[in-house]
């Protein structure tokens, strides 16, 4: 049984497990089937995953999510002078390439002297690389959450799976929004 990016067994067959893509800043564990765990030299750890039984098992994303740190929301938000709090998204995209990524805000506030204040902002858009947005990372709450509900889509034919991203609440330094009306 598969349900939102939980597996217990790949369908190569290969026990899953916890991975970590990210450990301090530095890319720790990269996705690899069994085809390309033999190249790395590393072996499979549980990524091919296939839509129907007549499809190919690719290398997709199950569930990801940002680990826990050690701050409160009202921690991360007390240190931001001037910024925006993205409550929610109404999109959110990666290129093929899964270098340049785009958010845009649905539900968003500003941040001034360390207190969300009632002042809507209207569609901000954080557009940046990866590597921009995982560096950018300045600190995460406390919190677990897994209610940010996506598709793992690619290939052809489209085989588009079912996954979550979470994690607490994230504070990135130094991007720049655009969009903000």
């Amino acid at each position: 049984m598969k349900t939102s990016g939980y597996y217990v067994y790949d369908d190569e067959g290969v026990k899953a497990r916890k991975r970590e893509l990210i450990k301090e800043g530095i890319v720790h564990e990269p996705l690899l089937n069994r085809e390309f765990g033999t190249k790395f030299g590393t072996g499979s750890n549980a990524v091919a995953r296939a839509t129907a039984f007549n499809r190919e098992p690719i290398i997709r994303m199950a569930n990801t999510y940002f680990e826990p740190g050690d701050f409160t929301f009202d921690e991360l938000v007390e240190d931001v002078k001037l910024g925006i709090f993205m409550r929610s998204f109404q999109e959110w995209n990666i290129d093929d390439r899964r270098y340049q990524s785009k958010y845009t805000g649905s539900e968003a506030y500003l941040i001034k002297n360390g207190e969300i204040t009632d002042t809507m902002v209207k569609r901000p858009i954080m557009e940046t690389t990866s590597i921009g947005l995982l560096t950018a990372v300045d600190a995460v709450s406390k919190d677990l959450r897994f209610d940010f509900p996506g598709t793992c889509g690619k290939s052809d034919p489209s085989q588009g799976a079912p996954v979550y991203a979470g994690g607490g609440d994230i504070r990135f330094r130094g991007i720049r929004l655009g969009g903000v009306g």
